[in-house]
């Protein structure tokens, strides 16, 4: 197995355990306890944004360029130190201000879950810098194996502790989820760290701080920030105007949406955005070598695959969308399933417009164009926030959700744009992408006389098999994919290929 193939593979069985984890979890705390948990991590990624966020692509892109050319400047050694120094000071500041943040967001027994959480600030920026180092270097796997088993840590510890605590009371349970949280991230960063130092030809930072790092960086690391703080805008606006307008159970309803309906959702988007993240290396790579005709052919192959993926993921979801509620969340009341089946479907096309939006991001950074993701994104989560209050007025938590379906559409559409400006139309890549949604209208009338089957483990099983026949069948008779592109963009193969037709080129 390739190092991308085995990177894929980790980061996959990754996402199903971290997805996984939490269908369990909601049946512990309940979608009270729940929303709790998720008003954690708002503040919690706010927090990563902030120190670390842009740490990996700024690292992998430094690593990956100076392959190319050595006689680069090296800022490895420098955003490493900043990541640190960031990472303390807002692990600081985030226990300094715990009880003022959880009375804001109207829930002032979740103080202590800041405690809790805090030191992983400084463990995920620190494996950050590690796995920004690895991907660089075209090991693709290590991080994905960190990844995986960190995940696993995750759920195994994070049930136990909030299934053992709860019996205390509530809030005990969700200090117990968000301890697994901690302890999953410290395994995380040692595995990196041995991983490191057994490497016999690892890359080996200049230590140092130097002025003007933040003003090389600046879009990449203000990119990485808005995102999050968006969230974070979330975690402190939505839970307060559903309660101003009249919802007794905002901070359950807050729970459906991002503990029961986003865990759903997010499994084949972060799969997608980790493939983006890892597609860095080898587009600057390219641009490293002023070689447009690699960049375009590497980045437009990503966007096809991951649309490949992500397509059958959106129909799949919106099609089955009620199944997939009582199957996975069966502590849910029959309201509370209502309204996670709609959210699911409102939520259903962020599967595909979030994952590409995040490619095409990824891929404007790569070659030097932090600065135009920056604008529009900027702009978007603005737009977004200020769209969502009127929505959540008339429309209850569907408006919150309604916000972000709109956002990632209108991010989804200018980064294509924008790639589209920057390297050309790919009528090859439009024709594709439109056999592709061929495939899942297909599959999608395939399936849906098996709706009428009455037993719901049958009925999605049914579903499941049959629409990944009928899908990837028609893929290959419509010659989506020629056999020697299956293998995927993003692996450490391609980019170790391209270095060796580099060499072969310069020694005839």
């Amino acid at each position: 197995m390739g190092a991308g193939a085995a990177a894929a593979l980790f980061i996959l069985i990754g996402k199903i355990i971290g997805a996984a984890y939490k269908i369990p979890l909601i049946n512990v705390l309940g979608a009270e306890g729940m929303g709790d948990y998720q008003l954690i991590f708002p503040i919690y990624a706010a927090a990563i944004a902030l120190t670390s966020g842009s740490s990996s692509i700024i690292i992998s892109r430094n690593v990956a360029a100076r392959r190319a050319d050595p006689e680069l400047k090296d800022n490895v050694g420098n955003c490493i130190l900043y990541t640190l120094l960031l990472s303390l000071t807002a692990a600081a500041i985030m226990c300094a201000l715990s009880k003022v943040t959880a009375q804001i967001q109207g829930r002032e027994n979740i103080r202590y879950c800041y405690y809790i959480i805090a030191p992983s600030v400084v463990f995920v920026g620190m494996s950050s810098c590690l796995k920004g180092i690895f991907t660089g270097e075209g090991k693709v796997s290590f991080p994905a194996a960190c990844q995986l088993f960190e995940q696993g840590i995750k759920a195994a510890a994070g049930i136990i502790l909030s299934y053992e605590l709860k019996k205390r009371s509530l809030i005990y349970g969700v200090m117990g989820a968000v301890a697994g949280v901690s302890l999953s991230e410290l395994f995380s960063l040692m595995i990196c760290l041995l991983i490191y130092v057994a490497d016999k030809d690892k890359y080996r930072p200049v230590l140092n701080l130097k002025s003007g790092f933040f003003k090389e960086n600046k879009f990449i690391t203000a990119h990485g920030i808005i995102l999050p703080l968006s969230t974070l805008a979330d975690g402190i606006l939505i839970v307060k105007f559903l309660s101003m307008f009249g919802s007794e159970n905002a901070s359950a309803l807050y729970g459906i949406m991002t503990g029961s309906v986003n865990t759903v959702i997010n499994m084949p988007i972060v799969i997608a955005l980790s493939a983006a993240v890892t597609i860095i290396p080898a587009v600057s790579y390219g641009y490293a070598l002023n070689n447009a005709q690699r960049i375009k052919e590497k980045s437009s192959k990503c966007v096809k695959y991951v649309f490949l993926i992500t397509c059958a993921c959106f129909f799949g979801i919106f099609i089955l969308a009620e199944d997939i509620i009582k199957i996975l969340f069966s502590s849910l009341s029959t309201e509370e399933y209502k309204t996670a089946a709609l959210l699911m479907r409102v939520s259903s096309l962020n599967v595909i417009t979030a994952s590409l939006s995040g490619v095409y991001s990824s891929i404007l950074q790569a070659v030097d164009e932090s600065g135009i993701c920056l604008k529009y994104t900027g702009i978007l989560c603005i737009l977004r926030v200020a769209v969502m209050i009127p929505l959540i007025y008339r429309f209850s938590i569907t408006g919150a959700a309604l916000s972000w379906t709109l956002y990632y559409s209108a991010s989804f559409l200018i980064g294509a744009a924008y790639h589209c400006k920057f390297l050309g139309k790919d009528i090859k890549l439009v024709k594709n992408n439109g056999k592709i949604l061929l495939c899942g209208v297909i599959m999608s009338v395939s399936i849906l006389p098996f709706k009428a089957v009455s037993n719901i483990y049958v009925r999605v099983s049914a579903c499941i098999i049959l629409g990944a026949a009928v899908y990837f069948g028609t893929a290959l008779i419509l010659k989506v994919f020629e056999r020697k592109g299956i293998r995927f963009t993003s692996s450490g193969r391609v980019y170790g290929a391209a270095e060796r037709r580099e060499k072969w080129r310069n020694s005839k």
